[in-house]
């Protein structure tokens, strides 16, 4: 559950907009995927709590209109797995949440693409690694 809480609060963090990458369904109704790009798609059931987000039903990754793989129960595992698609199929990060997905890219997995970091980014790091 803390990792889950990490992935959807570096966004907050960031100061960018995971409303369209962090999306929730319904699991009787299916979910209206037009104009997504990429995203995290929650499937929960008609009595889930708000604690129920963090073991849902199911998560689908979703890249360009289509659920490319259903059924991880586990925010990390789905992010990471997104992240492994995004990268080996050179797709671009989403622009709403660049800063997030270079912040995983190079210093949670160490995927250096030897640019430095900048801004936000940079100052992430240093409190992280400062503590």
């Amino acid at each position: 559950m803390r990792r889950a809480l990490v992935l959807r609060a570096l966004p907050v963090y960031l100061r960018e907009d995971a409303s369209k990458f962090f999306r929730t369904c319904n699991s009787a109704d299916g979910p209206d995927l037009t104009d997504t790009p990429v995203a995290l798609l929650t499937v929960v059931t008609d009595d889930t709590t708000d604690a129920a987000l963090f073991s849902p039903e199911s998560i689908c990754i979703v890249v360009e209109d289509e659920i490319l793989v259903s059924g991880p129960t586990n925010l990390a595992d789905s992010f990471l797995l997104l992240f492994g698609y995004v990268y080996a199929l050179d797709l671009q990060y989403p622009k709403n949440l660049e800063l997030t997905f270079t912040f995983i890219q190079k210093v949670v997995m160490c995927l250096e693409d030897n640019k430095p970091l900048k801004g936000r980014l940079l100052t992430l790091k240093n409190d992280l690694f400062n503590e």
